[in-house]
């Protein structure tokens, strides 16, 4: 077994997960109401449990797990009891530095890791304030995930349907959010293009050694090809696919310009693609 694998049998638990991330969990959303009222970031990725802001009286709220802090010890559990994984329909927004080989040669170094910094911390707490779920770092990359289960999800009763609508349309508002802050450059901030694309993914859990560290990922050619339109993007500007613009119910064709000649590497089959430039 490699050190780090998908779990063995993917279709474990896989009416569980997609209860969780394509309708939304009952239990679930309970918690996470709840949660959001009540301290401050960082937070469980799954629950919303705050780590922060949070008095010693509040134990009923469950701290970061010893094993992995970027979930709470309950959810940590539920994860590692729980593998498997289900394909969901979802929206994905990537955020990728543009001329960064660049840059890392010609600032000092303590500059670089600064604005990197700088723009980890406006990128993330723009998924944050959009409810992004399962914000990663890929070296100068960053991404979030809206599944309607986690992003969708309101205090009104809804459709599936609704909710993946309502999930494009976050992720549609960190893309408007995010894309001015792309112009920058140094000494000021590091520039970035993004994209927005809505498609069916497969999201489940992986696992280290035997003991190790669990957690929640996503896989397919889907997710490849949003990485590959935020490599086409320009800095300060985002490719769109009209799958996702179609979800969000935004489909202004002078707001979100055409683009007829992007061609993505490693990806052979040919879809609508917008441009979105602030």
């Amino acid at each position: 077994m490699s050190e780090t694998s998908v779990t063995d049998e993917t279709n474990f638990n896989e009416e569980l997960w997609h209860t969780i991330f394509a309708e939304g969990h009952p239990l679930l959303i309970e918690k996470q109401f709840s949660f959001r009222q009540q301290g401050a970031s960082p937070r469980c990725k799954l629950c919303l449990a705050p780590f922060s802001g949070v008095s010693a009286h509040q134990t009923e709220i469950p701290g970061p797990s010893n094993r992995n802090p970027r979930y709470c010890s309950l959810c940590d559990s539920f994860i590692r009891e729980n593998p498997g994984g289900a394909k969901v329909n979802m929206s994905m927004v990537f955020v990728d530095i543009r001329g960064s080989t660049k840059y890392s040669e010609e600032l000092d170094l303590r500059e670089y890791v600064r604005l990197i910094n700088q723009f980890y911390a406006r990128t993330t707490k723009i998924f944050v304030e959009t409810d992004g779920f399962m914000m990663d770092v890929i070296g100068d990359e960053v991404f979030a995930l809206y599944p309607a289960g986690f992003s969708g999800v309101s205090e009104n009763e809804q459709s599936t349907q609704q909710r993946e609508c309502l999930a494009a349309q976050k992720a549609l508002q960190a893309v408007k959010k995010l894309a001015p802050l792309g112009k920058g450059s140094p000494p000021d901030s590091l520039p970035f293009g993004v994209s927005f694309h809505t498609a069916s993914v497969y999201i489940g859990t992986v696992r280290g050694a035997e003991e190790g560290i669990s957690d929640v990922r996503i896989w397919g050619p889907e997710v490849n090809r949003a990485a590959r339109m935020c490599a086409k993007a320009p800095a300060g500007q985002a490719i769109i696919s009209e799958a996702a613009l179609t979800m969000a119910k935004d489909l202004d064709t002078e707001l979100y310009r055409a683009e007829e000649n992007i061609s993505l590497k490693g990806i052979s089959q040919h879809i609508a693609l917008r441009s979105y430039t602030p």
